[in-house]
């Protein structure tokens, strides 16, 4: 998968994600015409921004880690947390009882496997686990090695209260009503951050940022 390719994957999911979203606030906007429809509009409004949330952050982090996988580079060239990935199955056979003749064994494989070329499996290194909270969030972000962005930190009550617990409450089935102005925000906001997100993981693979050392000079994409 070149630069471009990807790129475009991963503003055409944006690009879905946001008119859904936009087509969503126009019936949001609407619904404080009728009083009856309003809370039904804003409650289902709120399940699916969530869903466009967690949908597009598991997308796109995933569809970079498919781009890097495509590079083909060795892992020792690659930041820690990539090498942690690519040598991960080895460690989860280690425990505190293991005999040492193991972990000798162990350590040479991981040896031999830093000079491998870098693959690692998109479903197993994204995990959004089973609700995509600021904190799993910050975990996604650290695993393929970008900056948690202050704007992400600035928006971790928002994304726990407003995103995760109000759309839980809906989908366990609390009849807990919102007014248009509250699904409107989350709308907004979601729509932000999904852009943020889109934005940073182009400009990392364009950068070559999962390298240990990103290359001077002009270059994008894989080398």
């Amino acid at each position: 998968m070149d630069i471009q390719k990807f790129a475009e994957r991963a503003q055409k999911g944006l690009a879905h994600r946001k008119a859904e979203l936009s087509r969503l606030s126009i019936l949001v906007s609407g619904s404080h015409q009728d009083s009856s429809q309003e809370s039904v509009i804003c409650r289902s409004s709120i399940v699916l921004t969530y869903a466009h949330w967690e949908g597009f952050v598991k997308q796109i982090s995933k569809l970079y880690v498919e781009y890097v996988n495509s590079c083909k580079v060795p892992v020792l060239d690659m930041k820690p947390c990539f090498q942690a990935a690519h040598v991960q199955t080895h460690l989860n056979r280690a425990s505190k009882g293991v005999r040492i003749p193991f972990l000798a064994e162990l350590l040479d494989r991981i040896d031999l496997d830093r000079k491998a070329t870098f693959f690692v499996d998109p479903v197993r290194l994204v995990d959004a686990e089973s609700n995509l909270t600021s904190e799993v969030f910050r975990n996604i972000v650290a695993s393929i090695g970008l900056a948690y962005l202050e704007f992400y930190s600035t928006r971790q009550v928002f994304i726990d209260e407003k995103l995760v617990f109000s759309r839980n409450q809906i989908a366990h089935g609390e009849l807990v009503p919102f007014r248009s102005a509250e699904a409107l925000e989350r709308i907004d906001v979601v729509r932000t951050l999904l852009d943020m997100y889109a934005n940073q993981i182009i400009d990392a693979a364009r950068d070559n940022s999962f390298l240990k050392v990103p290359p001077l000079g002009s270059a994008s994409g894989c080398l």
